[in-house]
């Protein structure tokens, strides 16, 4: 065989394996592509509030997450009358649910109090959407009248009335304290954060009533917002700022439906910035995992072929 030939044609068989190496190793990226990080969060915690049953701690309706259950509290505990999907909880204005997030121990007396953690995923520290499907017919005389509210307390007698709100969705009603103004019947949102403390705003009208509606509060990197049925409301501030710094000070629970006379369908909580999330530059091959290996198969063939044929063009003797 004529040398040159002989040269020419392993050059060429070289180049053709290079070439398919570097084929498969561009389209890899379409093999195995890469997911962008969770836009819509993780559910911490949704209550269909379709049911109640009884359990070691008392009356609850389940979290569907099989987590964070809700304790039926109040002298007349919340009743299970139709709602907006199945059932749904009536509340009288003198009851709630409540989900604990830590105990504080009271006992003995300390200059501090101590609290022992319980559903620690339901301190949300950064950004946060609360909703919920409500009917109500009338106003309990009260400041808040509470859909869902995340509080704290500072000492150990643990008394709702040195309660702190932290987080939460409320419909404002009652007389307007310390200066405030605002439409009874105005939807209200609200975070207390460790670099701004308080901070509410309120929607410039009521909400309809004798009918069910979707309301949904909402903590994201532009700030607070109340949405009713979908739809983003006009809102003025109440308190603080619209876009308070900081994260979501801890908690040690949530009552749902406390100081209302609403019907509460189908509650959600979700934490918007996970620390859990995917990251942009990692992969997902789930769902493509066998594409996956005969890619990685295919790419080990051909760097053995090439390196093959390289070996045998060095050692081979020159004719």
């Amino acid at each position: 065989m004529d040398p040159v030939s002989t040269m020419a044609q392993k050059n060429f068989t070289a180049k053709v394996l290079t070439f398919c190496l570097l084929l498969v190793t561009l389209l890899s990226p379409i093999f195995l592509p890469a997911t962008t990080s969770q836009s819509s969060g993780v559910t911490v915690g949704e209550w269909a509030m379709d049911q109640i049953k009884p359990s070691d701690s008392g009356t609850i309706t389940p979290d569907n997450t099989a987590i964070n259950h809700g304790i039926l509290v109040g002298e007349a505990e919340p009743i299970l009358v139709d709602g907006k999907y199945d059932k749904a909880l009536e509340f009288n204005g003198q009851n709630a649910v409540y989900v604990p997030i830590k105990f504080v121990v009271g006992f003995p007396p300390m200059s501090e109090p101590m609290y022992v953690p319980i559903s620690q995923n339901l301190d949300i520290q950064k950004y946060v959407q609360i909703s919920a499907w409500i009917y109500v017919s009338s106003l309990y005389d009260s400041a808040y009248n509470h859909i869902v509210t995340k509080c704290t307390h500072p000492d150990q007698t643990c008394d709702w009335q040195n309660t702190i709100r932290i987080l939460g969705l409320s419909i404002r009603a009652g007389t307007p304290e310390n200066g405030e103004q605002y439409v009874q019947g105005a939807l209200s949102g609200y975070v207390m954060t460790d670099n701004d403390g308080f901070n509410e705003i309120i929607t410039t009208q009521s909400i309809p009533f004798n009918q069910w509606i979707k309301v949904e509060f909402r903590r994201d990197v532009t700030g607070m917002h109340l949405y009713l049925n979908g739809n983003k409301q006009t809102t003025t501030v109440l308190h603080g700022i619209q876009n308070p710094s900081g994260n979501i000070l801890n908690g040690t629970e949530y009552y749902f439906g406390h100081d209302s006379l609403a019907t509460i369908d189908n509650i959600k909580i979700t934490d918007l910035s996970p620390s859990t999330n995917i990251t942009e530059d990692s992969f997902d091959i789930g769902p493509n995992i066998m594409i996956a290996i005969i890619a990685v198969a295919l790419i080990f063939a051909i760097a053995w072929l090439l390196r093959r044929v390289i070996q045998l063009w060095i050692i081979r003797p020159k004719i």
